[in-house]
């Protein structure tokens, strides 16, 4: 299938991450001692998926010819054990480029020796960052490494790319940094350089990142935090968070909402395997959602999930690198 700047990639591996720990904070009582650090993280996580939401925005919009292909939250194994972690990769026939988007605002400020970057109020330096022009070069290497271990030769650029229009004092002659605002230029002069690869080549590559992804997966998340599962309420939820009502097979309701809501089963069942289990039971599924096992035969079979094991023993598996398949 021919590769284009329409084909944004799927949802990845942030995005996924930010929708688990708002089901993670969904369920956990206000007592538990890790909530407020949790909060914390989660509003920075989704900060920065904001931040690469706005990148692939103008990615879409900057007129991007058709021999271009535009991968979305791209991790690639380099060496066993070692990844990168690209935020928007366009692959064209002249040039691959990375970006790596910041969500930063304020007032900044890029130092040498070592490599920082410094926020600064009132003249005082009130936060020092790793440098994420430093990280962007890494990228840029562990790319080409990558890329020539698989026979790839192609000229990588990109640049750090700002997406709250921060204050920066100071821009060091050469650095990878432009604001968002700076993007489509940036792309266009990108374009202009000499192909050396054809639009096969183009869609081989395409096809060969998309191939060798390796996702970050810190699922179930109770397991990564210590939580214990049998503290927490499973059942279908209303997005205010409250536990819902069953008034039939397919209609919930929530009390103080007063909304009614029909068929949660996907999102619950997306809670349960993200939070607690990467398998579940028919037995389990006729306790959370207060069915009957045919219901829950029914409905689990119907879903993008494995099935194991022989009559009463039987359980369902979730593949964490297929998602998205429950979203469609």
């Amino acid at each position: 299938m021919r590769g284009t700047v329409g084909e944004i990639t799927k949802k990845g591996a942030t995005y996924w991450n930010v929708f688990a720990h708002e089901r993670l904070l969904e369920v956990l009582p206000d007592w538990e001692i890790k909530r407020n650090e949790l909060e914390h993280q989660q509003k920075n996580r989704k900060a920065g998926l904001a931040g690469e939401e706005r990148v692939l925005e103008v990615l879409r919009s900057s007129g991007l010819p058709n021999d271009c292909v535009v991968l979305s939250d791209t991790t690639l194994e380099i060496i066993p054990g070692v990844t990168i972690q690209l935020d928007a990769l366009v692959l064209t026939p002249a040039v691959i480029l990375i970006f790596e988007t910041k969500q930063i605002a304020g007032r900044l400020r890029f130092v040498q020796n070592p490599a920082q970057l410094e926020k600064v109020e009132d003249g005082k330096i009130i936060l020092s960052m790793d440098c994420p022009a430093a990280q962007f070069e890494d990228q840029r290497a562990s790319l080409e490494t990558w890329l020539r271990m698989r026979g790839f030769s192609v000229p990588i650029g990109g640049s750090v790319v700002f997406t709250t229009n921060p204050i920066i004092e100071t821009i060091p002659k050469g650095l990878p940094v432009i604001k968002l605002r700076e993007l489509r230029g940036f792309i266009a002069k990108s374009l202009q350089f000499i192909p050396v690869m054809s639009l096969q080549e183009v869609e081989i590559l395409a096809n060969t990142i998309r191939s060798s992804l390796s996702p970050y997966i810190p699922y179930p998340l109770f397991r990564k935090y210590g939580i214990d599962p049998e503290r927490v309420d499973w059942g279908p939820r209303c997005d205010c968070g409250y536990l819902l009502d069953k008034i039939s097979e397919m209609t919930w309701s929530c009390r103080p909402c007063g909304l009614r809501i029909k068929d949660p089963y996907i999102k619950t069942l997306m809670t349960w395997f993200l939070l607690r289990s990467n398998t579940i039971t028919v037995k389990q599924f006729c306790i959370i959602f207060q069915c009957s096992r045919r219901t829950g035969v029914r409905v689990l079979n119907r879903l993008p999930l494995t099935r194991k094991g022989n009559a009463r023993s039987t359980y369902y598996e979730i593949d964490y690198r297929q998602l998205d398949l429950f979203e469609r």
